[in-house]
């Protein structure tokens, strides 16, 4: 079973061709996308569907919308997501960031939520927002930070993410060639161009291998570990 702990199910076309080979955690963006992944999940058994505000998204809502949006919905979910801080793409507006992210932090460590971060440029500011907080779970998606905070997030038994993009990006793989398995999930970020390659859940095999003759296992091996990672954090 490829696990996909971090895709965009509400841009992609045809799900039904994941079924019995995958199993994707689903993110939202805003609002709408997260009812929409809500439908989705009620629809395909093998979508784990997240509820969240992106960083990018973050200066377009008020502290209420967020609670309306966990009020109706934080029931139906074991995951938040896409939600976090960005201080590479989106520095401008990370005070309003911080506010709508504190709110699902809040919410997550009260309900004991699983995280699906987004953290480009703000990975230890993340990290140390939810480490404070005492939350459980948490997964920093298509991690790029430095080696060090690396080691302290999964010393803490929080994930990382490894996306397909390590084929093209050296930074990616020398934290993956870092990390022991046991910490790492595989996603794909799809549907996303990243340089001109297309990630996709498809893609995945990809990270598979990659990890494969990086650890010395054979790829099945690697996917039943994986697997059981994710089973760590969905119960």
């Amino acid at each position: 079973m490829f696990v996909d702990m971090h895709v965009h199910c509400t841009e992609l076309n045809d799900l039904s061709k994941y079924r019995g080979n995958y199993v994707l955690v689903c993110v939202s963006d805003n609002l709408e996308s997260s009812y929409t992944t809500i439908e989705i999940s009620e629809k395909y058994e093998y979508v784990k569907p997240c509820i969240g505000i992106h960083p990018w998204l973050a200066h377009e809502y008020a502290v209420k919308d967020a609670l309306r949006l966990l009020e109706k919905l934080a029931s139906s979910v074991q995951c938040l997501g896409e939600v976090g801080l960005d201080k590479k793409f989106k520095p401008d507006t990370l005070d309003k960031q911080l506010v709508i992210f504190n709110v699902f932090l809040d919410y997550a460590r009260e309900y004991d939520l699983l995280l699906n971060l987004h953290a480009a440029g703000a990975w230890d500011m993340v990290f140390q927002l939810v480490y404070s907080k005492n939350i459980n779970k948490a997964y920093f998606h298509w991690y790029t930070g430095p080696l060090s905070l690396a080691d302290q997030i999964t010393s803490v038994g929080y994930f990382i993410g490894a996306n397909p993009a390590l084929v093209i990006q050296d930074k990616h793989r020398q934290i993956l060639d870092h990390v022991r398995l046991e910490s790492i999930l595989t996603e794909s970020d799809g549907p996303y161009n990243y340089r001109g390659l297309n990630l996709t859940p498809e893609l995945i095999d990809k990270a598979i291998l990659y990890l494969s003759e990086k650890k010395h296992l054979e790829p099945e091996r690697v996917k039943d570990i994986v697997y059981g990672n994710f089973k760590k954090l969905f119960k």
